[in-house]
C-alpha cells in the first residue's frame, strides 16, 4: 500500500470573472514557481489548470493541484490570470443591501388603474457591463479583463461593435501578448496600456483598403497592415477596416 499527501496550491483574493476565468494578485517571482515558462511578455501572467479546481466565494481562494499546470505566461505586474476547462461553477453575484430605499406606490399608481403592481416595474438592475459580460465569450471577456481601468470605455466600444456584426472570439496569444480573431485570423489586437492605446492589425497590405479618416494605416508583418486607436471617435473607422479585412480573406 501507497501513502503519499496531495500537493494543492492555495491563491488568495481570486475573483471569479467568468466560468474557469479568475483573475488574482501574485507577483512575477512568485508565478515563476507554479512551473517552467519562457514566454516573458505583456503585464498578465497566465495559468492553465488542468485539474479540479475548489474555489471559494466567501473567502475568494482558489485551490488547484500543481502537478497538472501549464504556466503560458510571465507577465511584468503582479496580476495573473488563471483559466480552467474544469470549473462548472457559474461566477455568483454577491447579495448587498439595496443602495436605496424601496420607494412606496405614488398616488397614481395606488389607484385602481387595470395595470401591473408596482413591483412588477423594476425587475433586477441590468448594468451596461453585466449585460456586455452576458453576450460576449470567455475569450473576449479576458480581453476586457486586461484594459487598464483608463482604456476600458475604449475597448468595450470597439468589441461591442465589432461582435455586433461579426461573430467570432479573441485568443490570447502569450508569445505575442496579443489576441487573435477566431476562427478566422483576419485582425488582432494588442494592448499598450503604457502608450494607452490598442494597437490592431488586419489582413492585406495598405494598398488593399480604402482610405479611412483618423487612421494611419501602414504595413505589417505576413500580409497584415497596422495601426493603433486612442480615442472612441476611432472606432467608426476601425470597423470600416475590419469590414474590409474580412473581404480580403475571401
Amino acid at each position: 500500500m501507497k501513502m503519499g499527501l496531495k500537493l494543492t496550491i492555495t491563491i488568495d483574493g481570486a475573483k471569479h470573472l467568468d466560468i474557469g476565468v479568475w483573475m488574482a494578485k501574485l507577483e512575477p517571482d512568485e508565478v515563476a514557481t507554479l512551473g517552467k515558462c519562457e514566454n516573458r511578455s505583456g503585464p498578465f501572467s497566465v495559468l492553465l489548470l488542468d485539474s479540479e479546481v475548489d474555489y471559494d466565494e466567501k473567502t475568494q481562494t482558489l485551490t488547484f493541484n500543481p502537478n497538472v499546470t501549464c504556466l503560458l505566461n510571465i507577465g511584468s505586474t503582479a496580476q495573473i490570470l488563471v483559466l480552467s476547462s474544469k470549473d462548472k461553477n457559474p461566477v455568483s453575484k454577491p447579495i448587498e443591501a439595496p443602495s436605496t430605499p424601496v420607494k412606496p406606490p405614488t398616488s397614481a399608481s395606488s389607484e385602481p388603474s387595470g395595470g401591473k403592481a408596482s413591483t412588477e416595474e423594476e425587475p433586477e438592475e441590468m448594468t451596461a457591463d453585466t449585460e456586455l459580460s452576458r453576450q460576449l465569450a470567455t475569450g473576449d471577456k479576458l480581453f476586457l479583463s486586461e484594459l487598464p481601468a483608463d482604456m476600458r470605455g475604449l475597448g468595450e466600444t470597439l468589441l461591442t461593435e465589432i461582435r455586433g456584426i461579426m461573430p467570432g472570439e479573441l485568443n490570447f496569444e502569450p508569445r505575442s501578448a496579443k489576441f487573435d480573431e477566431t476562427p478566422e485570423i483576419f485582425w488582432t489586437i494588442k494592448i499598450l496600456p503604457t502608450k494607452k492605446t490598442l494597437r490592431l492589425t488586419v489582413r492585406g497590405t495598405p494598398e488593399a483598403f480604402e482610405q479611412t479618416s483618423g487612421i494611419d494605416l501602414k504595413l505589417d508583418k505576413f500580409g497584415y497592415s497596422a495601426f493603433h486607436i486612442t480615442r472612441v471617435a476611432q472606432v467608426p473607422g476601425a470597423i470600416t477596416l475590419l469590414k474590409q479585412a474580412r473581404k480580403n480573406m475571401e
